[in-house]
C-alpha cells in the first residue's frame, strides 16, 4: 500500500518493537473469502466491484460499433443501463432489463499531435488508456487514485484526481459522441449542441450512452511522489502552502490518531531510491493493529506512534504509472465535496465526531483538492472543492459510519460523488446545483420515456 506510505513488512517491523506481533493472526491481512452466487443455468447476475450493488438484467448487451449500439437502442425496450467498470458504489447500474457494456468500443480512435487532444472511445479502462496514449507523446493531465473505470464511467460521475489547479476528467472533454435513447448518434461540443454537451460531460448515464469523447491533453510527463506521516495539525496549519507547491497535493487522515500521511507529486525526471512495491493488502494489518490497540490503555497515542514510526516512502515514473495505485482492498466509499476553504474545517468536524461518537473505524480518509469547471452536474461546477472521502471495508456495514458523518458534509455545503454512497434525493441536489433544472431539460428532451432511469436514477434525478 505504498500510496498510503505502507507496507506489511514495515508494520510488522514496528509492532514486534512494541512486543505486539505475537498477537497478530497469521492472516489478519486475508481478505474473506466470497460467498458465489450463481449456479450454471441460472441467469448471469452483475455485482460492483465492492459488491455491494448486484441485479439480475434480462440481457446483456455488447456492442461492436456505434452503428450496432444505436440500431439496439432503437428495438430495444424496457430499462437500459450502461454497466461501466463497476466501480461506482451507489446503484446507478442495477436493472432487470438490459445492461449495456462498451468493452467492443475502447481504444484511442485518434490523436492531433498539433493540438494535444485524443479521440477515445468511452468503453476504454483508464488504466489502458495512459500506455496508449503515451506511445503517441501524450499524457492526461491527471488520473484518479484507481484507473480501472471505464473512460465512459469516469465522465459520467466527475471522477477526478487531485490538484487545486487540475479539474476532473469531464473538465478536459472537448466533444463527445452520445448515442440517445431513441437510436440516434448526436455529435456535440460548445458550440454544435452546446447544451447536450454541457448536460452529457456529466450525466450519470440518463441521456443516453456517451461512446467516445475527445480530451484535451497533454505532452507525456514524468513525476515523482513523495509521501510521509506528519502531525495532522501542523499538516492544517501549513495546507495553503503544501497545496499551492506541489501540482498533485493530497492526504489521508487517519480516524482515532493524530497524524496524517502527507502526498507530494511533482514534474520531476529524478529518479529516487524505490522504496517496495505497492502492498495495498497492508490495510488488513493496520485494521488487526488498530483493533488490538484499540483495547490497550493510551491505545489512541500507541495507534499514532505505529502510524508514525513508517518510514517516508516515494516512487516515480510516467504520468500514468504514478498517479493512479493498486486498490485490491474491496471497501464501499461515501465522497462529499465542499467549497475548498471550508475543507480543513469540515474534515476536523468529521475526526470531532468519530472520536466523540467513538466510531469504531480505521479506513483513512481522503482528503484531495479540485479546480472549478463548468460542467452543468460536475461536484466541482463554478467552484473550487475539497473532497473528502471516508470508506469502510466491503464486508463491514458501512451505514452507521457514514450516516454519522453525512450531516457534516451537508452543514458546510458540501456535493456527494455521483458515483459514491449518499442519502440524497433530486430535491436536495437540485439546491445544490444552479443548472440543475437545465439538466432535466435536456433530459426530458433525449429521454422523454425514461428508458434510461432505473429506480435510483429516479431517487436522485426524479421520476
Amino acid at each position: 500500500m505504498k500510496a498510503l506510505g505502507l507496507t506489511r513488512r514495515e508494520l510488522l517491523r514496528t509492532a514486534a518493537a512494541a512486543g505486539l506481533a505475537g498477537a497478530l493472526p497469521a492472516r489478519a491481512f486475508a481478505e474473506p473469502a466470497a460467498a458465489g452466487d450463481w449456479s450454471p443455468g441460472a441467469p448471469l447476475p452483475w455485482r460492483n466491484w465492492s459488491g455491494l450493488q448486484r441485479c439480475v438484467p434480462a440481457q446483456r448487451l455488447g456492442p461492436a460499433s456505434e452503428a450496432e449500439l444505436c440500431a439496439a437502442l432503437r428495438s430495444g425496450s424496457g430499462v437500459v443501463r450502461p454497466a461501466g467498470a463497476g466501480h461506482s458504489f451507489g446503484a446507478l447500474v442495477p436493472t432487470s432489463d438490459t445492461l449495456l457494456f462498451l468493452d467492443g468500443l475502447a481504444g484511442v480512435r485518434g490523436v492531433d499531435p498539433a493540438a494535444l487532444t485524443a479521440e477515445v472511445w468511452a468503453g476504454t479502462r483508464l488504466g489502458l488508456l495512459g500506455p496508449e496514449l503515451h506511445s503517441r507523446g501524450q499524457a492526461m493531465p491527471n488520473l484518479p487514485d484507481i484507473d480501472q473505470q471505464t473512460l465512459g464511467g469516469a465522465l459520467a460521475t466527475s471522477t477526478h484526481g487531485t490538484g487545486a489547479k487540475l479539474g476532473s476528467i469531464a473538465s478536459t472533454a472537448r466533444a463527445l459522441a452520445l448515442a440517445t435513447p431513441g437510436g440516434e448518434l448526436v455529435e456535440c461540443d460548445a458550440q454544435r449542441n452546446a447544451e447536450v454537451f454541457h448536460a452529457a460531460c456529466t450525466s450519470v448515464g440518463a441521456l443516453g450512452v456517451v461512446t467516445r469523447a475527445t480530451l484535451a491533453n497533454r505532452a507525456a510527463f514524468r513525476l515523482v511522489e513523495r509521501s510521509r506521516f506528519v502531525r495532522l495539525d501542523d499538516l492544517l496549519a501549513g495546507i495553503d502552502a503544501a497545496r499551492d507547491a506541489n501540482p498533485h497535493f493530497e492526504f489521508y487522515a487517519f480516524p482515532h490518531a493524530d497524524v496524517a500521511l502527507e502526498i507530494t507529486t511533482v514534474e520531476s525526471d529524478e529518479i529516487p531510491a524505490a522504496s517496495g512495491p505497492d502492498d495495498p493488502e497492508a490495510l488488513y494489518l493496520l485494521r488487526t493493529l488498530f483493533r488490538i490497540t484499540r483495547v490497550l490503555p493510551g491505545g489512541d497515542r500507541l495507534y499514532s506512534a505505529f502510524l508514525a514510526a513508517q518510514p517516508a516512502s516515494a516512487r516515480a515514473g510516467w504520468s500514468h504509472e504514478v498517479l493512479a495505485h493498486s486498490r485490491t482492498v474491496r471497501f464501499n466509499e461515501m465522497e462529499y465535496t465542499v467549497p475548498a476553504a471550508r475543507g480543513p474545517d469540515c474534515l476536523r468536524a468529521v475526526l470531532e465526531t468519530i472520536r466523540a461518537r467513538d466510531l469504531d473505524v480505521c479506513f483513512p480518509i481522503e482528503c484531495r483538492y479540485v479546480r472549478a469547471d463548468d460542467v452543468w452536474l460536475s461536484m466541482f461546477h463554478q467552484r473550487d472543492g475539497f473532497s473528502i472521502s471516508i470508506h469502510q471495508f466491503a464486508e463491514l456495514d458501512w451505514r452507521p459510519y457514514f450516516g454519522a458523518i453525512e450531516p457534516i458534509f451537508w452543514q458546510h455545503d458540501g456535493r456527494p460523488h455521483w458515483g459514491k454512497l449518499h442519502s440524497l434525493d433530486a430535491a436536495r441536489l437540485a439546491e445544490l446545483y444552479p443548472r440543475f433544472d437545465d439538466f432535466q431539460r435536456v433530459r426530458r428532451a433525449l429521454d422523454p420515456q425514461r428508458r434510461m432511469t432505473n429506480a435510483y436514477l429516479s431517487q436522485i434525478l426524479g421520476p
